[in-house]
């Protein structure tokens, strides 16, 4: 019952966050590259259409029955929602840009990529989505560093730039090798099931440029925000707001940690 409890109130806390960007919480959304409200509106809209066509191919896997790729459909179509569920939990007010890029992500991979074999048609197309997905990384990532080093740190600027840099690179290389070894998992389970297609053909060669991709990505990331920062010091307070919204949601959980032991 109680686990119950605690699905209920996930499930709550998204409906809120979900109704906070519809209504447009100016504490809660934010548009990146634009203060036009038009472009920031057509962006919100945006997201949520992509958030629906994660699953188109779930319903179609169900009518041509595919397990493996059934259970990757869902997964993608689950994470279409994270953001939104990560904003109602903590607080923290997300970039429509940054939700923009990881339902594009998203779908790129689930509905393109598999759905529609464009892994199987185009052979660069595996490439470009593993830079792609470094840059969002980097672009995801950047503004909780940076908001939580100028919320919560006295470091000069040269050093949160250091901090900034490693941190990224340092989860994005973090998410991409949990990628391979699921990739890898995945292929030991499915390898002969029928129409399952081998995430890691070439194995160690195909592990290794997939992280140089996510590296590529990643780097030219994180010099996109830099060149943007330097004109624009409002979205530095932005950021600050996002950072330290995220400490005090995290020295909450400590208070109730405390409580309860």
């Amino acid at each position: 019952m109680r686990q119950i409890r605690s699905i209920m109130g996930v499930l709550s806390v998204y409906m809120r966050s979900f109704v906070d960007v519809m209504s447009d919480r100016s504490l809660m959304n934010r548009s990146l590259f634009s203060s036009n409200l038009s472009i920031y509106r057509a962006l919100k809209w945006f997201n949520i259409a992509f958030s629906f066509l994660l699953f188109i191919p779930v319903f179609a896997s169900l009518v041509s029955f595919n397990l493996p790729h059934l259970l990757g459909y869902l997964i993608m179509a689950f994470l279409g929602y994270a953001t939104w569920i990560f904003q109602g939990i903590t607080g923290v007010p997300i970039f429509e840009e940054i939700r923009f890029l990881a339902l594009l992500h998203l779908n790129l991979h689930s509905v393109f990529g598999m759905w529609l074999e464009f892994y199987n048609r185009f052979v660069i197309y595996d490439d470009i989505l593993h830079i792609h997905g470094g840059f969002l990384g980097a672009v995801a990532i950047f503004p909780f560093v940076l908001g939580s080093s100028l919320a919560w740190s006295n470091l000069p600027e040269r050093a949160v730039k250091w901090k900034v840099w490693f941190s990224a690179l340092s989860i994005v290389n973090m998410f991409g090798v949990f990628w391979e070894i699921f990739e890898f998992i995945s292929d030991r389970i499915f390898r002969n099931y029928p129409g399952y297609r081998m995430a890691q053909e070439n194995s160690l060669n195909d592990t290794m440029l997939d992280l140089i991709y996510n590296n590529i990505g990643a780097s030219i990331g994180i010099l996109v925000f830099w060149w943007y920062l330097r004109k624009s010091r409002d979205v530095n307070a932005f950021m600050e707001k996002m950072g330290r919204k995220l400490g005090e949601f995290l020295e909450t959980g400590r208070k109730r940690v405390r409580t309860e032991n």
